[in-house]
C-alpha cells in the first residue's frame, strides 16, 4: 500500500522542523536532562528517523522494516516523545 502524498509531505515537514529545532537550539530540551528526558530522546529521534523516511518516499522490501518505518509508528514515536518531554517541562 502506498502512503499518500498528504501523509509523506507532513512527515517531511514535521521531521525537518523536529531535527532543525533539535539541532539549531537543543536548549530547549533543558539545560539538564534527566533520566527520563534522556531515555525519551532516542524515540523521538526514531520517530523522526522514521518519519523522514517516510517523507522521502522510500518503502523498504522487509515486512518488519515497513511495519516499523510506517507512518502510523513514526508519528507515534513522535508525538509520544514530544509529549512527556513537554510535559515533563511543564511540570518542572
Amino acid at each position: 500500500m502506498a502512503t499518500a502524498p498528504a501523509s509523506r509531505a507532513a512527515s517531511l515537514a514535521a521531521a525537518l522542523s523536529l531535527s532543525a529545532v533539535l539541532l539549531l537550539h537543543p536548549r530547549i530540551l533543558g539545560s539538564r536532562l534527566g533520566p527520563v528526558e534522556h531515555a525519551l530522546l532516542p524515540v523521538l529521534l526514531l520517530g523522526v528517523s522514521g518519519a523522514f523516511v517516510v517523507g522521502l518516499g522510500y518503502r523498504p522490501d522487509n515486512r518488519l522494516a515497513r511495519a516499523v518505518l510506517s507512518p502510523a509508528v513514526s508519528w507515534s514515536l513522535m508525538s509520544l516523545g514530544l509529549a512527556v518531554l513537554v510535559l515533563r517541562r511543564l511540570a518542572a
